[in-house]
């Protein structure tokens, strides 16, 4: 590994000349590893990766005088990998393991129940034979790289207290030891329960595609979950062809994720307030947008005089159309509209009230 080579009194003078090389380093690290990640479908709140600073190299010199050898300071490039949950923490590890040379593991953790502290994953390795030739690698053969694994949670105890400048039990005054052990057994206990939460909510998206692969969607109760897996059984082509009709702008679906997204959940509020239950009733109020299309043509007119034309969003639509047949809704729902729809919608329900 690097630096075998250079002794602790050549440290000062050899270590400044390595180190844009080594941020340069950290940079590749950054970006392989959040496609690695991506590509084997872990999904993480940050991936971070960094140089250590020279003037943060004295200061650990300073602090283990026994480090003979630059080879000895193990963390020159290190980098971060925090998760959502702990079991995405094994997945990280044996991506690690699988994807470069690993000379050590550490998982730093009290055993005992009133031991300070919190746990944290530490790896150290290099990059592997097989990247060690390619070219965008070759320069960084031999930096020796420092990969720590941690839950947001657990990132936050390190967070906060590194803030705090206690780095052991020793150093925390009595008075407060004891809150620190609840702090660090309540982010413990937060971690197991997202960890529930999640297995919660995949096993209940499994059962509605189960439900929903049997045929008998219908009788899903309306959540965002069951929309999302049975949207395409629902007559989501009618809704737009009434749209379209009523002069709706027609919309690609791929380009406009978020706004979809966001229109599902006004969507699935708004029938929990008109009190529909399951998609099976959702379905029939879609079924029927027919009935609404002279007003919400008028809709599309009057959004259109105020600079905007509104798309063919199926989900709006069928949000429209409940308003519509049910005007307290929209006061209920409480979440605004684009001023240009709005100003459609007022002209709409009063057409209905004077037809």
């Amino acid at each position: 590994m690097y630096g075998e080579d250079i002794t602790r009194d050549r440290i000062a003078e050899a270590y400044p000349k390595v180190y844009p090389a080594l941020e340069s380093c950290a940079s590749t690290l950054e970006s392989l590893l959040t496609t690695l990640c991506r590509d084997r479908g872990v999904k993480v709140h940050a991936i971070e990766a960094r140089a250590k600073h020279p003037d943060s190299l004295r200061d650990k010199l300073r602090r283990h005088p026994n480090y003979q050898r630059l080879s000895d300071v193990e963390d020159m490039c290190g980098a971060r990998i925090v998760t959502f949950y702990q079991e995405d923490v094994t997945r990280i590890r044996d991506l690690l393991h699988k994807e470069f040379l690993i000379h050590k593991e550490e998982s730093r953790h009290a055993e005992s129940p009133d031991a300070f502290g919190y746990r944290s994953l530490h790896i150290i390795g290099q990059f592997d034979a097989r990247r060690r030739d390619l070219p965008e690698y070759k320069a960084y053969a031999e930096f020796p790289v420092e990969f720590q694994v941690r839950t947001v949670l657990q990132h936050a105890w390190g967070v906060i207290s590194h803030s705090l400048d206690y780095k052991n039990e020793a150093e925390t005054p009595p008075e407060v030891r004891r809150k620190l052990f609840r702090l660090a057994a309540l982010m413990e206990t937060g971690d197991e329960l997202f960890g529930s939460y999640r297995f919660e909510v995949e096993s209940l998206r499994d059962r509605y595609r189960k439900q929903e692969k049997h045929g008998d969607w219908t009788e899903l109760p309306v959540d965002l979950d069951s929309v999302t897996t049975s949207w395409k059984r629902l007559p989501i082509g009618e809704v737009v062809a009434v749209a379209k009709r009523a002069g709706f702008q027609e919309m690609d679906d791929s380009s406009h994720e978020e706004s979809h997204r966001w229109s599902m959940g006004m969507l699935v509020s708004m029938t929990r307030l008109a009190g529909l239950e399951t998609l099976g009733d959702l379905e029939k109020v879609m079924a029927g947008i027919g009935h609404y299309e002279p007003r919400l043509a008028e809709l599309a007119r009057i959004s259109k005089e105020n600079g905007f034309t509104p798309f063919a969003n199926a989900f709006d639509l069928t949000a429209f159309a409940m308003i519509l047949e049910h005007p307290e809704l929209r006061v209920k729902l409480g979440t605004p509209f684009h001023p240009a729809i709005e100003a459609g919608l007022d002209a709409a329900l009063r057409s209905g009230a004077t037809s």
